[in-house]
């Protein structure tokens, strides 16, 4: 059982969760954050927190509670099941909560119940869990795991002690990432940028092949945009659509490598230092497109990554949205 000092960052979240096993919990908790934010170990770790029979730190990760929750066999903690796999509906609450609650607790002195991807509750599920909400058990603890606030109804929000799981600062992500997973210090650069706080997702890109190949395009691509004829750009923009047209993550995975890319050339353009760049790697380059934009230009970029950004978003095509970006970067770098 993973016990609050082995994850990564969330100081006081987890401190609040401490100082909640160590007195009487409330009836529910939402716990909020992106997905692979680490809020599914997290709530694991709660729970077991609350059950553990141990000594000082909970969960001490070695009394019978903690292992059996570890195994997934604890009688009173319960992790709900669903017959659909991105629906939970009114049923799986009524069998798997509403119903068993009215059991009293096997062993321990409370009954925990976590309820993952809770956002995928429909909204006649929730309101089976709100008639359980409204008078629950003394003995009750349930624990809801939720990609978003807001996917919960505003009632099931006022009943529930929000428990936020926040972005974790870069450094902690490059440092997890070059010290417990060996990446260099220019790889974890670029995918703790993409992270954006995550290190669930952070950790999903090393060795990501097709990341790392997109990667190495996007950077090829770059490193010669300004010497690129319109024509040559515009089959570029046809070649870029063709492989990512069925696949907008990867294509708004190449917005975000260009977004960098200039970000980069944009900090060099007006601080002249290197440090902090995250293709610092590509120096000689980042240095050559800082030289020939003008601020003007570099407006006119980042403009037009928020435009394909949104255009993809709204479903317009790959092939329109790579013409127009392609384009824009050519006659940005010309600025």
């Amino acid at each position: 059982m993973p016990r609050f000092d082995a994850i990564v960052g969330e100081e006081q979240l987890k401190d609040k969760m401490r100082a909640i096993s160590r007195s009487a919990p409330s009836h529910a908790y939402l716990l909020a954050g992106e997905r692979r934010s680490g809020k599914t170990t997290l709530a694991k770790c709660f729970a077991a927190a609350i059950q553990c029979e141990g000594e000082g730190e909970k969960p001490c990760g070695k009394c019978m509670s903690c292992l059996q929750v570890e195994e997934g066999s604890h009688p009173d903690v319960i992790f709900l099941t669903h017959e659909k796999e991105e629906t939970i509906g009114i049923s799986d609450i009524r069998t798997g909560l509403n119903e068993d609650i009215l059991l009293k607790p096997y062993r321990a002195k409370y009954k925990v119940y976590v309820i993952d991807d809770a956002q995928n509750m429909t909204v006649q599920a929730q309101n089976a869990l709100l008639k359980t909400l409204e008078e629950p058990p003394s003995y009750a603890v349930i624990i809801l795991v939720s990609n978003t606030v807001d996917a919960m109804l505003p009632t099931i929000q006022s009943r529930s002690v929000l428990l936020p799981v926040k972005p974790l600062p870069d450094e902690v992500i490059r440092n997890y990432l070059m010290n417990h997973m060996r990446v260099p210090d220019y790889r974890a650069d670029v995918i703790t940028a993409f992270a954006r706080g995550n290190l669930g997702r952070a950790c999903d890109l090393v060795g990501n092949e097709e990341f790392e190949e997109l990667k190495s395009n996007a950077i090829t691509m770059l490193k010669g945009i300004s010497d690129t004829d319109l024509g040559t750009a515009y089959v570029d923009a046809v070649d870029i659509a063709a492989k990512y047209k069925e696949n907008k993550n990867s294509f708004a995975q190449l917005t975000d490598l260009i977004l960098f890319w200039y970000h980069d050339a944009l900090i060099y353009k007006s601080t002249g230092r290197s440090e902090g760049l995250i293709f610092r790697e590509e120096i000689q380059y980042i240095k050559k497109v800082a030289a020939e934009m003008s601020y003007e230009g570099f407006e006119a970029v980042f403009r037009a990554v928020k435009e394909a950004k949104e255009k993809l978003r709204f479903n317009v095509s790959a092939e329109t949205v790579a013409d127009l970006l392609l384009i824009s970067l050519k006659e940005s770098s010309q600025k």
